[in-house]
């Protein structure tokens, strides 16, 4: 007994389809993809330093240590910042760590921008206040997070001590911001905006 069914599968021209058009849809949203890779490397680094800003404070603010607890970028600004730390002098004046961050862990292609330049650090009081050592500009203020890959990934801002405090309705303090002046410009203002 002869039957006519067909064999079962995809015919060759079939598959070619198939991958001509999973290729196609891979190349339109390629672009869309690093971009978002991207920017959760700037935020995740950018999150990453504030909430080693705020362990640093109430650090500061539990062991209420004489000299501080100081917060560090390692390596200093540019490509070549290699992570964060969280520090404190004990009572024999050894320096002890408290917590750290490596770059790798989530920012590896991200580089820091610091102000006012070649500062790297910023101790916090007893009080969890940023503490002045005599001059405006004696600590790291403020901290820019971008891409060291061309793209369109956005940069973000923290500001730890502002010099310049913002008007009245801004949040004071310790925030992280989005520097881009075309947010600044909305009405109302955008309140992610530096």
């Amino acid at each position: 007994m002869t039957t006519n069914a067909k064999p079962a599968g995809f015919t060759l021209i079939e598959i070619l389809v198939a991958l001509a058009i999973a290729a196609l849809l891979l190349l339109i949203g390629m672009p869309s993809f690093t971009t978002f890779l991207r920017n959760s490397e700037i935020r995740s680094t950018a999150e990453s330093i504030v909430n080693g800003l705020r362990t640093a404070a109430a650090e500061a603010a539990n062991r209420n240590a004489p000299e501080g607890v100081t917060f560090t970028i390692n390596g200093g600004g540019g490509t070549g910042w290699t992570g964060w730390a969280i520090t404190y002098k004990d009572e024999d004046g050894a320096t002890q760590t408290i917590q750290s961050y490596v770059k790798k862990e989530g920012g590896a292609n991200t580089q820091l921008a610091l102000a006012p330049g070649g500062k790297t650090d910023v101790t916090f009081t007893g009080l969890g206040r940023v503490k002045n050592q005599g001059t405006a500009n004696d600590h790291l203020q403020q901290i820019e997070i971008a891409s060291i890959v061309s793209g369109e990934a956005r940069s973000l801002r923290i500001i730890i001590d502002d010099p310049n405090p913002p008007a009245a309705g801004k949040p004071r303090g310790l925030r992280m911001c989005d520097p881009d002046p075309a947010l600044a410009a909305l009405v109302p203002p955008d309140p992610r905006a530096c």
